[in-house]
């Protein structure tokens, strides 16, 4: 009987080694990012939109990130997708409320891009070590139809990560920021070039061809030569 309870305790101790192990790991907190093409072209009354990737793959807590727009234009609407929310997160059995754009769990690298991609998310590059799975932020921004087009501003998108401590409050902060810079453009697609009004292109001047002028004008003095010499010659015979 004490052998069999003996070797119960045994089993026992040696399934709960793992989680124990895994329990007292120490934390490891990732705010990875990639930014989609920094330059953002929009048509006056139009809107552009500019890309923050979100990814975790060496990090062994949730990532959470609020997003802000620090500088804009005051006239144009710049607004971000996902929006600021309302989470709800159990942290040691105790349920938080945690107020974030969004959130990235840890991940895997992968050997190859990812078929399978669930919505708000997109599978990216890591250079040098493969792919990853990563949260979409998009920065929408509609410019005025008032707009001068060339007009160029930028647009600054500040990001702060958290990780939730023990108690479910942030223990770890840390800031970074995303610039965008912005062109208002024609809706016209066409690359020619157009000159109107006053002063503009002008019809071109047919140039004159001389030979035929100056022939003509030959044949005619000789025509008054040869005149000229018949009526001498009759004046000398009367």
């Amino acid at each position: 009987m004490k052998k069999t309870i003996t070797l119960i305790l045994t089993i026992a101790l040696l399934l709960a080694i793992p989680s124990l192990v895994l329990a007292q790991e120490p934390a490891k907190y990732n705010f990875a990012t990639a930014q989609g093409n920094k330059q953002i072209q929009v048509i006056p009354g139009k809107t552009g939109t500019g890309v923050i990737y979100f990814y975790n793959v060496d990090g062994n807590r949730i990532t959470h990130v609020t997003l802000n727009i620090a500088q804009a234009p005051d006239n144009w609407d710049v607004k971000i997708d996902p929006p600021l929310h309302e989470m709800q997160v159990e942290v040691n059995g105790q349920v938080v409320t945690v107020t974030e754009n969004l959130y990235i769990e840890p991940s895997e690298l992968l050997s190859q891009p990812a078929t399978d991609v669930p919505a708000g998310s997109a599978s990216i590059t890591v250079p040098s070590r493969g792919y990853a799975l990563a949260k979409v932020a998009n920065i929408i921004v509609t410019v005025p139809e008032t707009e001068k087009i060339g007009q160029q501003a930028e647009i600054k998108v500040s990001g702060t990560a958290e990780w939730l401590g023990q108690t479910g409050t942030a223990a770890i902060k840390q800031t970074r920021d995303f610039e965008f810079s912005v062109q208002v453009i024609s809706a016209s697609t066409g690359t020619g070039e157009k000159i109107i009004g006053e002063g503009g292109a002008q019809p071109a001047k047919k140039s004159i061809n001389w030979l035929p002028i100056a022939i003509g004008a030959a044949v005619v003095v000789l025509i008054i030569i040869i005149v000229l010499i018949v009526l001498t010659r009759r004046r000398r015979y009367y």
